[in-house]
């Protein structure tokens, strides 16, 4: 259960990229990867936690 959530939040997160690339910003390189790497960050973050989350609390 806990790689699917992963899994489903991943998906989301690399849509959302691809959205808001495509369709918001259009030509706007620098600002696409200001919010990539917002969005990148802010995962891992959360992938971490989560897993330390995991370990610590148990299976």
């Amino acid at each position: 259960m806990f790689l699917i959530r992963i899994l489903i939040i991943a998906f989301i997160i690399g849509y959302v990229v691809w959205f808001v690339n495509n369709r918001i910003l259009g030509k706007n390189l620098a600002l696409a990867r200001v919010i990539a790497m917002t969005l990148v960050i802010t995962s891992v973050v959360y992938l971490l936690l989560g897993s330390l989350s995991y370990l610590i609390e148990g299976f």
